[in-house]
């Protein structure tokens, strides 16, 4: 099909005198389409109809189509095109169209597709409304590739916008978050719409939202409330959604990091542009109309505690306190005893009561600081071999093969292996453990449990088996055995008193 430039050309050249060979040589196409051009008269192409097999059974599709739905308003199209496969069948038709051509009949018809409305404009008074959302990004620090949250907040009204990083995004970080995020803009607004997350919530969603303790009570200290959008009305927060792509397409690109603090450095410094950009709805920038918004906002309380969380940690025998399986070094003295860590945005405090032990920065997930461990006590190396192993090999050549042969099949096992033989050897005697070994190594056996098993059933073979005395054929000569008895019958003379005896325990 000839493109719009083309046709544009040809109805010049004609409109010029030229003729149709002339054209076709000047424009690259044949005659014939030269001729379809002038023939149509207009330089947009018409579209061709496209017919489609399935255009003599559009009434029975739709039915089908209502057939199939789910109650949560999902139609099983595999369905569809089954029922209507076995309604041909039974006319005595072929279905010649297959499933995707079904599904592209259905978009081109319009069944199925839902109709689109427009999303809602949510007008809001300076002070009134600010949004808070979160969302991940990939972000290379160091050279490492990491991902990190974005939590932002922006005002309802002026669009201005505060955000952060985090390695994690916990109720914790968000407390820290909206605490910066309200000194930021020197003011807090009267409600702030979240989404239905269990950071901020305790049970329910949307209007049956109920909100964690802790979060009720960070509510009071600000004085505002958190607004949970209802389900599946995610619009309700959209001007906190598009920042989360504004941040990730204009701050990211070209840009390195050292660390976390590098990153939300430079972010805040971004920040500063960022605010101050014209939007194009509204003709001005963010920072203008928040100059008209501030003097809305509800003020800051008097006094702002730092925001922290406490843990009770037991030091560990290397004088350390773990916190998320970082470790923070205590006073030595302090081994084996509870403390409590005071853990805020950017320090981990070791706390005995209400004195300070010691006081660490904080190891951030991903970042460089974080890889480097601390300082421990040298390990003990394995040696080359073991003293256990050279006692062992002086038994004789068959116990030197039997290592051998242990040594490849257990691999780095084969330490603790040694230690057992030698266990077992300390045990039994070396001619008992050595003809042990010798049948282990015979039917290919390396688990050295089994070598103690074969050596217990060799010993009790040979030191615990009771003679009998006589052979079986003596055995079957007894008078006892001809009457059926097993074992003789035993004397009981020794145990039945006599006429004196019965006398005395009489008296």
């Amino acid at each position: 099909m000839l493109d719009r430039e083309i046709r544009t050309a040809i109805l010049a050249l004609t409109a010029k005198g030229r003729k149709i060979r002339e054209i076709s040589r000047a424009v690259g196409v044949s005659r014939n389409s030269v001729k379809a051009v002038l023939e149509q008269g207009e330089a947009q192409p018409k579209a061709r109809e496209r017919g489609s097999r399935l255009d003599g059974y559009l009434d029975d599709i739709r039915r089908l189509h209502a057939l199939c739905r789910h109650k949560d308003g999902q139609v099983n199209m595999v369905r569809v095109w089954e029922k209507l496969r076995d309604q041909l069948e039974v006319e005595g038709k072929k279905l010649e169209a297959s499933y995707p051509t079904l599904t592209w009949f259905c978009r081109q018809h319009g069944i199925g597709v839902e109709e689109k409305v427009a999303a809602r404009r949510i007008v809001t008074e300076p002070g009134e409304e600010s949004q808070h959302d979160t969302s991940p990004h990939a972000i290379e620090l160091s050279g490492k590739k990491v991902t990190r949250q974005c939590a932002s907040l922006v005002l309802g009204y002026s669009r201005m916008l505060y955000v952060q990083y985090y390695p994690r995004f916990d109720r914790f970080q968000m407390k820290v978050f909206l605490t910066e995020a309200f000194q930021y803009f020197e003011g807090v607004c009267r409600r702030c719409v979240i989404d239905n997350t269990s950071v901020a919530l305790a049970c329910g969603a949307g209007k049956n939202a109920q909100m964690a303790a802790e979060v009720e009570a960070f509510e009071t200290r600000f004085g505002f409330h958190f607004l949970a959008h209802e389900l599946w009305h995610s619009d309700r927060k959209g001007k906190v959604e598009r920042p989360h792509h504004f941040i990730e397409r204009n701050f990211l690109i070209g840009r390195s990091f050292i660390d976390d603090a590098d990153l939300n450095r430079q972010l805040l410094e971004w920040l500063e542009k960022a605010n101050r950009r014209r939007l194009r709805e509204f003709k001005t920038s963010p920072l203008e109309l928040f100059a008209a918004e501030k003097p809305k906002l509800r003020p800051m309380p008097l006094f702002i505690p730092e925001v922290y969380r406490l843990w009770p940690r037991t030091v560990d025998p290397y004088g350390c306190v773990s916190v998320h399986g970082y470790k923070y070094p205590a006073p030595a003295a302090y081994i084996g005893k509870d403390l409590l860590v005071r853990e805020t945005k950017d320090r981990v405090i070791l706390l005995d009561g209400h004195q300070e032990l010691a006081a660490h920065p904080k190891k951030i997930e991903g970042s460089p600081q974080a890889a480097i461990p601390h300082p421990a006590a040298p390990r003990r190396q394995k040696s080359a071999q073991l003293a256990e192993e050279g006692k062992l090999k002086a038994m004789g050549e068959a116990m030197t093969a039997y290592l051998a042969a242990l040594k490849a099949a257990r691999g780095p096992r084969y330490f603790w292996s040694v230690r057992k033989l030698w266990r077992l050897l300390c045990q039994y005697r070396d001619a008992d453990l050595l003809a042990a070994v010798i049948r282990a190594h015979e039917h290919g056996m390396f688990d050295v449990n089994r070598i103690e098993t074969i050596l217990l059933q060799n010993v009790a073979q040979s030191d615990y088996q009771l003679p009998l005395g006589f052979e079986a054929a003596d055995f079957e000569d007894l008078p006892e055995y001809r009457r059926g008895a097993v074992t003789p019958e035993p004397d009981l003379s020794e145990y039945i008193p006599g006429p004196e005896e019965e006398n005395k325990n009489d008296h």
